[in-house]
């Protein structure tokens, strides 16, 4: 993979990226030090539940480190208001001087199942009491410097999730072929428990998975010996002590009188990666009542942690797929899974012959947003308009942020009426955000978005020509005052009237 970053600073954060978490944080601690000369400088995530700042790394001599510390922020400190209002504060006492930046933000949770959680802490910069405080012009330097630098954060864990699974797939190419087809193979559940099916000859193998944040056992697959696999999702078991003999295994409790009972013919596996239990693998010959020999066993166990890996590969690559597919800051898909989508919409609308119609938006004068307020404010409003547009589409739908403000929304089996009416709802909602601007006169900002669309068979007859008529009905409301909502066809009429009166249409560049 190549190891892109950018530079902050003089600092290149590609190798830092690419090495995770641990390694960005530490890359981020020492490069602020050495740009502001600093004594310390320590990382803390704040649990909100519990009011308490855990530290999680710290820079200080010369040496970074992790380092596991728990503060609870006295009301009216200086970190305590630092986290209230999202702002920084400055602080000078005995101890030295001290920088207090808080940070909030989204990244992706590496032990999977949670998807893209959220932190909040603050970074504290410090400086012994023989140095000179921090200015409030240095304090504001220090303080963007940093939020710049994290804001980049959830790339170290995608890069992370990389890292893990490339190693991963290293230790699984000393498996035997029949784990290692199951690599290439994109249901690898199934080729994994085939494989070990027909390669020991089990009457059946089960495989089930913890979902941690729901603390349940959920089963995924069921192979016999007729070569048949079934899902077993359906199976759902609380992860608790008594709730079932396989949650008693997951958690290392006694299992009762059926295991000892059927101790020769059947074998429940615990699933470990780097000693964190995944799942459970079970082999039974509970239909033949044939006893599963010992070298069978000691070869199956002696398999167990490369199973275990490949399971735990494939759930990885699922994550780091999901997550080169969305945009971190909208939580819309991009624009590589949109072609992807448009191409498989578009024949299903082509051959059932349904409707297909295709929104075309972009927020007005963005770029005076970002050139005026700075792009933490633009950042905001991306994510406002993200969350507008995701909260009122159907299942079937499909935006996506195809560049910049650029967004596009597909709307299967949807008529320009429909398309009209949607977008009318998503104009309306954002027209009624108000994005806090405190440094502005105006302490707020409105935001609005010129909108065009076209639709398939209607307006267009290929994939290309649906986005160009949609691309130019939204050129035309710009051209027009923005903050509108324009059908090709609509556009198309006024057109042709305009030039029957002998008009010119001149309008602006995009």
């Amino acid at each position: 993979m190549k190891k892109n970053g950018k530079i902050i600073a003089g600092v290149d954060t590609g190798q830092s990226f690419y090495d995770g978490r641990d390694a960005f944080l530490k890359a981020a601690l020492e490069s602020v030090s050495g740009q502001f000369t600093l004594d310390a400088a320590s990382f803390y995530e704040f649990e909100e539940k519990s009011g308490l700042l855990r530290l999680r790394h710290r820079h200080a001599s010369g040496v970074s480190f992790e380092h596991e510390e728990d503060l609870r922020p006295a009301p009216g400190s200086p970190a305590a208001r630092a986290l209230d209002t999202l702002q920084a504060v400055t602080a000078k006492g005995l101890g030295g001087s001290f920088l207090y930046s808080p940070f909030r933000f989204d990244y992706c949770d590496p032990a999977g199942g949670r998807g893209v959680v959220p932190c909040f802490g603050l970074v504290r910069l410090e400086r012994s009491p023989r140095r000179r405080g921090f200015t409030a012009p240095e304090a504001a330097r220090a303080d963007a410097y940093l939020k710049s630098f994290l804001r980049d954060y959830y790339k170290a864990e995608f890069f992370s999730l990389h890292r893990k699974y490339d190693k991963n797939v290293a230790a699984i190419t000393e498996l035997t072929e029949v784990f290692a087809t199951a690599l290439r193979v994109r249901d690898s559940f199934r080729h994994i428990l085939s494989g070990i099916q027909t390669y020991f000859g089990f009457d059946r193998v089960r495989l089930y998975l913890i979902d941690e944040p729901n603390r349940k056992l959920k089963g995924e697959l069921s192979a016999d010996i007729r070569g048949q696999i079934k899902s077993i999702s359906y199976e759902e078991i609380p992860l608790e002590p008594g709730a079932h003999r396989f949650a008693d295994i997951v958690l290392g409790r006694s299992s009762g009188a059926f295991m000892e009972r059927y101790k020769d013919c059947v074998l429940y596996m615990p699933l470990s990666v780097q000693g964190v239990t995944i799942g459970l693998l079970i082999v039974d010959n509970l239909l033949s009542q044939q006893r599963i020999e010992p070298q069978e066993l000691a070869m199956l166990k002696s398999f167990g942690g490369q199973i275990a890996l490949a399971v735990d590969n494939s759930r990885l690559f699922d994550k780091v797929e999901e997550l080169s597919l969305y945009d971190e800051l909208t939580k819309l898909p991009l624009r590589r899974y949109f072609n992807q989508r448009f191409q498989e919409e578009f024949y299903r609308a082509e051959r059932f012959k349904q409707p297909l119609a295709l929104v075309w938006a972009d927020i007005d004068y963005f770029k005076e947003v970002n050139d005026t307020y700075g792009h933490q404010i633009g950042d905001k409003v991306l994510k406002e308009a993200g969350r507008v547009i995701l909260s009122n589409l159907r299942k079937i739908d499909f935006p996506c942020r195809y560049g910049g403000d650029e967004i596009i929304i597909l709307l299967p089996q949807a008529t320009g009426t429909e398309a009209t009416r949607l977008a009318e709802r998503l104009s309306q909602e954002l027209s009624e955000l108000r994005i806090p601007v405190p440094f502005s006169k105006a302490r707020e900002l409105r935001v609005t978005m010129s909108i065009g669309i076209s639709t398939f068979p209607a307006d267009a007859s290929t994939m290309d020509s649906l986005l160009e008529k949609a691309d130019d009905a939204l050129y035309w409301v710009k051209s027009h005052g923005r903050g509108k909502i324009a059908l090709y066809s609509d556009v198309a009429e006024e057109k042709k009237k305009a030039e029957a009166a002998g008009g010119t249409n001149n309008a602006p560049a995009k």
